[in-house]
């Protein structure tokens, strides 16, 4: 019997230490986003929803964003690449997904700043 509570203790902290760690990968992940778009220059107040999840290529966090302004053709990727520290951005525009230095770019009400261009 105290074998079984012994082994059920460690599958327990096994649990909280794993659950922690995703926890606080995602607090800094969601961190990094949120600071990305605001140098990205949407404000908060143009924002109609947003979905935070974990993506599995490249391993990471992403933010969908969609504006009051534009419809739901058109949404801002935030991404925070795990591996590499960084957030990374990308757009859906009428089905095609455009990059930071894309032409398509252009059609977005919100433009990306000359600081983030060229990373």
């Amino acid at each position: 019997m105290k074998k079984v509570v012994k082994i059920l203790g460690v599958i327990v902290l096994v649990f909280l230490v794993v659950f922690s760690v995703y926890l606080y990968k995602k607090n800094v992940a969601e961190n990094a986003i949120d600071a990305y778009i605001a140098e990205y220059g949407i404000p908060q107040s143009a924002i109609r929803e947003e979905s935070f999840g974990y993506a599995h290529a490249p391993p990471g966090f992403v933010k969908i964003v969609y504006t009051k302004d534009e419809g739901d053709d058109i949404h801002y990727i935030f991404q925070y690449i795990s591996k590499e520290k960084r957030a990374d951005y990308s757009a859906y525009i009428q089905g095609t997904e455009v990059g930071i230095d894309d032409p398509g770019t252009k059609e977005l009400k919100y433009q990306p700043p000359a600081s983030l261009q060229n990373e």
